[in-house]
């Protein structure tokens, strides 16, 4: 790894850290340490996605990007630096015989040892779905062996990017490596039928991703399978993630599973943000099963769901409320707590929110104009690098003139700014994830006989949820379900 791109890498780290709330990674150790690599990943956050998959290898990539980006001469620059390889597409009036010599700079790095990062979807997909996946990266690998009589060892890995809202500032982040696929498996195949191979091994590759990142079928399901998350979530997290045995016999064991059971035999248990998308997973499975053999089902829980959201959204109580209604006493705690924390908190957060809203308001204006969705991040992470900086730097020099050069007093100032912007952040997300329970709202409401109606309403959801999950399981895997039900009470947690 060059020193510029560690020291980029590094820079990016930190800056990651702070754009994310939460950025996780899992896989890591199937990493190879050297060989050629290539790395094949969904596209859901642009260029975002190139910097989360940077910052979590030690290994330096060089990636596959389409030869628009470099229209840019500033972006030419940093690319051209950095080995990025362009690829030419007929959509974006590039002439294609140019690909002849993107792939052979890219059989080059491959023959050096290097490493290649790729999105085989070949533009930017959905939050939550797997496109159809272009040949390219199959085509790569295996006509790199090729020139190499199969003995350069090349590797494919998948790798799963799952963005919690990826147009959103301070979400979360899960960064999933799969196994390597060794390409040299495919060179008896490849020799006798090259074509068939290149088609083979691009059913492999997206299959692996749809095993590492979310992938709902349809669209129109993804505020569904949150909406099911939200309400039900936690009743299968009790059921599934917290028996490991468990939820493998009642899920066709795919490789996900085997890597988890493997992580988990191994006292490494995933983060609670892994184990919400496993479950967002197979909630989408589900999803898409009924929409097969009953979609009027399924039209009338999105209904139901619907409703009780309106009601919800109504009288602007969160359901976290009524999902644990008869907890009142801990609830009054806990609303006296944050009201402290807001009141006491109240005014650093302000200190925090003033010296940082110019700049915030710049990043704001231009992620609006931004007319790709998955821009929007990237736009907002490279515009913060800029504006933010550039206005503490004029605060401090400012504030220099102010207090007559003291030294001291602008060191502590300068400090003080970013630490404070994010605890306004901070402190502003957590006043609205917890508003419901601000000791203003909690006791002095009469919302009882409120909270009886919407509890009752949930329930009905609920048992449906029950319901339906059991006949799915049924369908699918009845003699594990059978097998399985004589061990609940043993393995499952008290309610």
């Amino acid at each position: 790894m060059s020193r510029l791109y560690r020291t980029l890498r590094f820079i990016l780290r930190q800056a990651v850290g702070l754009y994310f709330f939460d950025v996780r990674a899992a896989g890591q150790q199937a990493i190879p340490d050297q060989g050629p690599l290539i790395f094949a990943a969904n596209h859901p956050n642009s260029i975002m996605d190139t910097v989360l998959l940077g910052v979590h290898t030690e290994r330096q990539i060089r990636y596959m990007a389409r030869s628009g980006l470099f229209k840019n001469p500033v972006v030419r620059v940093v690319f051209n630096r950095f080995g990025v390889i362009p690829i030419y597409r007929r959509r974006d009036a590039g002439d294609t015989k140019n690909n002849e010599d993107s792939f052979r700079k890219a059989y080059e790095a491959l023959e050096e040892g290097g490493c290649i990062g790729i999105f085989p979807e070949g533009r930017n997909s959905s939050e939550r779905m797997i496109q159809k996946i272009k040949t390219g990266t199959a085509r790569i690998a295996l006509c790199a062996e090729e020139r190499n009589d199969f003995s350069l060892d090349v590797r494919i890995q998948p790798v799963g990017l799952n963005f919690e809202d990826r147009d959103r500032f301070l979400s979360s982040v899960l960064v999933r490596f799969g196994e390597p696929i060794d390409v040299s498996e495919y060179a008896g195949r490849y020799e006798s039928d090259p074509r068939g191979t290149v088609r083979q091994l691009t059913k492999r590759i997206e299959s692996d991703l749809k095993d590492l990142a979310t992938h709902i079928d349809d669209e129109r399901h993804h505020q569904l399978v949150r909406d099911i998350h939200d309400i039900y979530g936690r009743e299968l997290s009790r059921e599934f993630i917290g028996d490991l045995e468990l939820g493998i016999d009642l899920y066709q064991r795919t490789r996900r599973q085997d890597r988890l059971a493997r992580d988990r035999s191994a006292n490494a248990p995933s983060s609670e943000l892994e184990d919400r998308f496993n479950l967002e997973q197979r909630i989408a499975d589900a999803v898409a099963y009924y929409q097969r053999t009953d979609p009027g089902l399924v039209a009338r829980v999105r209904m139901d769901i619907r409703r009780y959201r309106d009601h919800l959204q109504q009288f602007r109580i969160r359901h976290e409320i009524v999902e644990d209604r008869f907890k009142i006493s801990d609830r009054r705690r806990e609303a006296i707590k944050m009201t402290a924390y807001a009141i006491f908190l109240g005014p650093l957060a302000v200190y925090g929110f003033l010296n940082n809203v110019v700049p915030s308001w710049i990043v704001h204006q231009v992620t609006r104009r931004q007319s790709e969705e998955a821009k929007v991040a990237f736009a907002a992470f490279c515009t913060g690098l800029i504006a933010f900086p550039l206005f503490y730097f004029l605060q401090s020099w400012a504030l220099w003139f102010a207090t007559d050069h003291s030294v001291l007093v602008v060191a502590i100032y300068l400090l003080s700014l970013p630490m404070t912007g994010f605890f306004f952040l901070r402190w502003w997300r957590q006043l609205l994830a917890s508003r419901d329970r601000i000791l203003s709202r909690t006791l002095f409401r009469t919302e009882q006989n409120l909270l009886v109606d919407l509890e009752r309403e949930r329930k009905t959801l609920v048992d449906t949820f029950d319901e339906l999950k059991q006949r799915y399981l049924e369908a699918r895997h009845p003699q594990r379900v059978n097998a399985v039900q004589e061990r609940i009470p043993e393995t499952t947690s008290p309610q």
